[in-house]
């Protein structure tokens, strides 16, 4: 009680100061990049956020949110070769990322995560990545880091489409059409997608079990079929430059077979299916034409899952949706933003007990500011407290800085830190999942230290970026499902994730040709520090959490051809508490296209090739990952003027 009435005071006395004129942050740099200061980087200065290119998206975009994240970035995706991924940001676990659609987290209410596959880029226009906690932003859950999915604010004047097909190895076929519709002011977006793999690769098959000849094997994979579809619809309308109302309609179904390990695989018969359907509704009002900025919105989300056809199994929730916030700023510099979000949750799962659950609602209280101390120093306070129906949530700061300074006529370099707690409310298969839910939990809590560097500089056609990020977090009650008599889920763990991460970005344009290189390497020990488990994991690297990851692209542009590749580095992984390791494997990728350029419409023809030079690997112990594999694909785009 005295933390609500701390965040309402906090509240109540930032509104009565505000000030009557309006703050607009300066341009206290030239370069682009930095300039352009997002709604996240605006209230989270210290903190390191990074923007998939527009480039990188469409070489990846045939599949889920997985293949750019795992091609361009410094975070590790654990995968099998048929439709099930995870992100682990930092060595945390999937459960400790937010996805963000909106003010929607994807993430399943029963089982804390979201599967990656089932997430098709082609339907978005924008992807992002925030490394480390956001708790103060997020919520529950973004203790290692959260990914938001944006669509672009085009307000169309006329009509624009864009269709793509690809035809690709192993039963690969994608298509998808995107239609924006509108007259500058109304806007209508139709995007649909349909993606399929059968997933029927040679491997060499090392674990057969067969006793009397156990030799490797060639042999071809089995019942590792992907089938996913979606359709996503925008409405928007701005009545004026600065206030607008927006809204999206997103309906996903994912069906895939539940890929068998190598000596299911040798004595295949069948395998099981998993069918989940999602519908997804947002729609947000947004007015900053006054002194203080108001935006609110409401969605709602059906997550529904059954395993193998069985009806009577279903695994489901339905969430209602409120979120409201405004905003001003001081002509000294300062900013702030206060709201308010509620969800009322239904879960209807089998498995529960209509005695112990039936509904939940959750509050989120949070205030953020911001404050330009100089022109090149900005610092940062976030608050947030979360109310839980019959459980108790801890509250979670944060702090971060910036300096920005000139290093030449040509190049900045920028200084970043942060501090700041996360934490995860336990999910409801923890917390009442038949008699084995543990309702008597503690949620997951965590600290996070960051420190970065960045230098900026273009001269003579070159832009270069380099960042260097330190970063120590500490996650305390750490939740896993252990055998104390019965399988239950327990606080088990404190678990320390510390590393550096570098990453590099380099453009250069000579006449009629563009280069770009990025390079990209993780240095990540994590390991637990304390185990209820006498005989537990201790002091050791983290399963499935690779001590060394990598990865690095060039792409070559001349007039309309262009040709590309890349190439990712994962380290060694223990797989399992008895020191067992998958060896280290890199895996690089290679294609070339051409663009046949129109008046008001142009064609894209790509060839690739995935795997290409056939490395034989495993991403998860004793389960089966394509080899070499090509693909063919067309785009179109067509742009007319009303």
């Amino acid at each position: 009680m005295r933390r609500f009435i701390l965040m309402v005071f906090l509240i109540c006395i930032g509104f009565g100061v505000f000030s009557q004129t309006g703050f607009s942050l300066s341009d206290t740099i030239m370069i682009q990049e930095v300039v352009k200061v997002g709604e996240l980087r605006k209230y989270q200065p210290g903190a390191k956020i990074d923007e998939i290119s527009a480039v990188q998206i469409n070489l990846a975009q045939d599949g889920g949110i997985e293949n750019v994240l795992r091609r361009f970035t410094p975070v590790y995706i654990k995968s099998d070769a048929g439709g099930l991924s995870s992100i682990h940001f930092r060595g945390t676990s999937a459960s400790h990322t937010t996805i963000n659609f909106g003010g929607i987290n994807l993430n399943s209410l029963t089982l804390g995560q979201s599967n990656l596959s089932n997430i098709p880029l082609f339907l978005f226009d924008g992807l992002s990545l925030q490394y480390g906690s956001s708790s103060t932003i997020n919520g529950s859950g973004a203790i290692g880091g959260a990914i938001y999915l944006t669509l672009g604010d085009k307000w169309t004047d006329g009509i624009k489409a864009t269709a793509k097909t690809t035809i690709g190895s192993f039963g690969e076929f994608m298509s998808g059409a995107k239609v924006y519709a509108g007259n500058g002011n109304w806007e209508s977006v139709t995007r649909v997608y349909w993606y399929q793999k059968e997933n029927d690769f040679p491997f060499t098959n090392h674990y057969t079990g067969n006793v009397e000849n156990p030799g490797a094997f060639s042999d071809i994979q089995h019942g590792a079929s992907v089938k996913n579809k979606g359709f996503l619809q925008e409405l928007n309308y701005r009545f004026t430059k600065s206030q607008f109302l927006k809204s999206s309609f997103w309906v996903e179904n994912s069906w895939y077979q539940v890929q068998p390990n190598m000596q299911s695989n040798y004595h295949y018969t069948e395998t099981q299916v998993i069918n989940d359907d999602n519908v997804r509704i947002w729609t947000d009002y947004t007015n900053n034409e006054h002194r203080i900025n108001f935006k609110g919105g409401a969605g709602y989300v059906h997550d529904m899952q059954v395993y193998d056809y069985n009806e009577t199994q279903q695994i489901g929730t339905d969430r209602f949706i409120a979120d409201f916030q405004a905003s001003t700023g001081f002509s000294t510099g300062l900013g702030l933003k206060a709201g308010a979000s509620y969800k009322y949750i239904n879960p209807d799962v089998y498995s529960y007990s209509d005695s112990v659950i039936d509904f939940e609602q959750q509050v989120d209280l949070y205030l953020s500011s911001f404050y330009q101390v100089t022109r090149g120093l900005r610092v940062s306070l976030n608050l947030r407290q979360m109310f839980v129906t019959g459980f108790e949530a801890p509250f979670t700061p944060s702090l971060g800085a910036e300096y920005v300074f000139r290093t030449g006529s040509e190049s900045i370099l920028k200084l970043t830190s942060s501090l700041s707690k996360s934490y995860r409310v336990p999910t409801f298969n923890d917390r009442y999942w038949g008699v084995q839910g543990n309702p008597d939990l503690l949620p997951e809590s965590g600290k996070n230290a960051e420190l970065g560097v960045q230098f900026q500089t273009e001269k003579e056609g070159c832009q270069t970026s380099i960042g260097v990020n330190a970063f120590f977090m500490d996650v305390g009650n750490w939740i896993e499902w252990r055998n104390f008599g019965i399988w239950q889920a327990q606080n088990v763990l404190e678990v320390v994730s510390k590393g550096i991460e570098f990453q590099s970005n380099t453009n250069i344009k000579l006449g009629l040709a563009e280069a770009d290189f990025t390079l990209n390497y993780t240095f990540n020990p994590v390991e637990p520090v304390k185990n209820v488990e006498e005989n537990g994991l201790l002091n050791r690297q983290m399963n499935y959490s690779p001590l060394h990851m990598g990865n690095a692209s060039v792409g070559l542009k001349y007039k309309m051809w262009r040709i590309f590749a890349d190439g990712q580095y994962t380290g060694w992984r223990y797989t399992d508490d008895f020191g067992r390791k998958l060896p280290v494997f890199f895996v690089a990728n290679c294609g070339v296209g051409y663009e046949f350029d129109f008046e008001h419409h142009n064609l894209d023809v790509t060839l690739s090739s995935n795997n290409f030079l056939n490395a034989d690997y495993q991403n998860e112990r004793y389960y089966a990952m394509p080899g070499r594999s090509f693909r063919l694909s067309l785009k179109y785009d067509l742009n007319l003027e009303l």
